[in-house]
């Protein structure tokens, strides 16, 4: 191709152009295909050389591409072998995958049983694993295989190090207790850490055995909900479901805020019963009874447990075998009564004996709808009661069984009772004198009526309610003087005479016409012109207060229905202002003391003591006056 014209100032674009448009261009431009063979000149508008044809070429490209396919193909295949096995061995690190945490044992077992377990440990990693701790925490109350007294909470080794592809085995053993179709889970827990770093690692898992029996049933029937102070009854029932006699097979019962034990079948000790020894597929029944005091919708648990003690003495469980709970809900009664004695509306009352007693009872219907025939009975029993005294104002007293009804006989109100309508019915009575053992009396309240109930049917409603007052005991006191008789040889003249001194003995004595009283106490002071000798006599102990002038006789305790003596002596040195008058030797007695029985203080006075001594053989009434 001719070199450029030097003058030409055609542009190359424009060169290039005109060659693509002249009219032999496609002449020129003739190309042979591909797949032509030989090599042919492709002609350049600006080199003369000619150019090699490219397929010349082809069979040299496709050689270099397949080897590198080839070589690629190798090099994944490399790649993913050495993947393959780092990810299997995992190199010199540790994963918590390949170790193996194996258990083997029971999946089914009767609660008591001993339960095997086999573990087995086995490092799967391409590096030891070092200081190696396996732990396994049982159920509350497991007990040790060897001792099963023992408690048995969780079973820790250490097992040191464990090599690569190492396996350790270990064997454990435990009581395990638990209700009938209950399922225990064993947590187990594998703490291990790695060569050359202070990192500890944990692996952890899980062992579920579920429990098809128990050696040892316990069953609870009570009622799901109770009036407050209401009496109830719980029944508790007691199975051996073994081959072979247990021993001292305890029920340990665990009573909720506000309940007390009114009484129970079998003797109750620190809240357990010893039902002694149980043959196989014997049962033992126990029932309680007792009252909740609580609030409206309130809810109390009752939790019994049943076992074997550790001895006939020692109630307290020593294995427990199956528990079990109990709620019962605290609801208002439908009709709330109230029982007041002379205005007294205490939970324990305490009244007078041989006195008159007012009672009243109020009641209110607390239910959303009538209530139709309401009957309100209070029943009337106990040693210290004067039946015959018995009077109603708007009742009617039935003498055969004791009972005061209010019905709608007495009272048309109680015909139909409407939602928070009350009344009031009273009655009187007398107490007996004072002598009787532990003196009550007993007023248990009844209710009942007919209400309309959810279903739209009437139903009969009833409740109860017991109080009990206790009477108080009754006290004598009195007090005499002595001096012919008198105990310390009483000296000057009879009758006494004005500045001469004349001693006397003071008897003091206390009765106790009921209860038993405890820390009796008798006071009294002395006149000015009267002096405390400092001799005594009798049971109980003297002392004299010189500043108070107070002579007091500790009496100490008094049995039921006892009496008790204390004397002292005075000197007495009247003067001529009392002539012609029989002078007080002591001032008015005062007794105080605790009745047991009643639980209350009582108290009694008394006259003072005179030179009147009345009980000296030959005593006329001169002998008392002042000379």
């Amino acid at each position: 191709m001719p070199s450029p014209d030097q003058n030409d100032d055609t542009s190359s674009l424009e060169r290039a152009r005109k060659r693509l448009y002249a009219p032999d261009a496609v002449s020129r431009d003739a190309r042979t295909p591909l797949g032509a063979a030989g090599a042919r000149v492709l002609p350049h508008a600006w080199k003369d050389d000619p150019v090699p044809n490219p397929s010349n070429r082809g069979e040299r490209h496709v050689h270099i591409a397949g080897i590198f396919f080839i070589a690629a193909f190798v090099f994944f295949l490399v790649s993913l072998g050495a993947a393959g096995y780092f990810i299997y061995y995992g190199g010199n690190g540790v994963s918590p995958d390949k170790i193996v945490v194996g258990i083997q044992g029971p999946t089914t077992i009767a609660a008591g049983d001993t339960v095997p377990l086999a573990l087995t440990i086995t490092n799967r990693n391409a590096v030891a694993i070092e200081n190696v701790t396996i732990e396994i925490d049982f159920p509350d109350g497991s007990r040790s295989a060897s001792n099963v007294l023992e408690p048995y909470p969780r079973y820790v080794e250490n097992l040191g190090t464990i090599g690569s592809g190492e396996t350790v085995t270990r064997s454990v053993k435990s009581v395990l207790f638990g209700s009938a179709g209950q399922t225990l889970t064993l947590p187990v827990s594998l703490s291990y850490s790695t060569g050359g770093s202070n990192a500890v690692f944990m692996k952890k898992t899980s062992y579920p055995i579920a429990i098809s029996s128990t050696p040892l049933s316990l069953s609870v029937d009570t009622l799901a909900e109770t009036v407050s102070g209401k009496p109830f009854t719980i029944s508790l029932s007691v199975r051996s479901n073994t081959t072979i006699p247990l021993d001292n097979v305890v029920l340990a019962g665990t009573f909720p805020f506000g309940f007390s034990v009114a009484s129970s079948s079998l003797p109750l000790v620190n809240s357990s019963f010893l039902l002694g020894s149980l043959a196989p597929g014997a049962r033992k029944t126990v029932t309680l009874t007792g009252v909740l005091a609580g609030q409206d919708g309130e809810q109390r648990v009752f939790h019994f447990s049943v076992g074997t003690a550790n001895s006939p003495t020692d109630q307290s469980p020593a294995v427990t075998y199956m528990t079990q709970d109990a709620t019962v809900a605290i609801t208002a009664p439908f009709i709330d009564t109230t029982l007041s004695i002379n205005g007294d509306t205490s939970e324990k009352p305490v009244i007078q004996p041989n006195t008159r007693q007012s009672v009243a009872v109020s009641y209110t219907n607390t239910l959303s709808t009538n209530i139709q025939n309401a009957t309100v009975s209070i029943s009337v029993s106990g040693s210290a009661v004067d039946y015959g005294s018995i009077q109603v104002s708007n009742g009617f007293y039935r003498s055969a069984d004791h009972t005061i009804v209010f019905s709608q006989d007495t009272d048309p109100a109680l015909a139909s009772l409407a939602p928070g309508a009350s009344g009031i019915g009273s009655f009187t009575f007398s107490t007996v004198p004072p002598g009787g053992f532990a003196p009550t009396i007993v007023f248990t309240i009844s209710v009942s009526g007919t209400r309309v109930g959810q279903t739209n049917v009437p139903e009969e409603v009833s409740a109860s309610l017991t109080k009990t007052a206790k009477v108080v005991t009754a006290v004598t006191l009195s007090a005499s003087s002595l001096h012919a008789s008198g105990p310390f040889g009483e000296s000057g003249p009879i009758p006494p005479r004005a500045n001469e001194t004349t001693t006397y003995a003071i008897v003091w004595n206390v009765s106790d016409l009921g209860s038993p009283i405890a820390g009796s106490v008798v006071t009294a002071t002395l006149p000015v012109y009267v002096t405390y000798t400092g001799k005594t006599s009798g049971s109980g102990a003297f002392s004299y207060d010189a500043a108070s002038r107070t002579v007091t006789w500790n009496a100490g305790d008094i049995a039921q229905s006892a009496s008790t003596q204390g004397v002292f002596q005075v000197s007495l040195t009247p003067s001529t202002s009392q002539k012609g008058n029989i002078p007080l030797l002591t001032g008015p007695l005062s007794f105080s003391g605790y009745d047991r029985f009643a639980g209350v203080q009582v108290s009694a006075t008394a006259g003072p003591a005179t030179t009147a001594t009345v009980s000296d053989s030959g005593y006329v009434s001169g002998n008392a006056i002042v000379q």
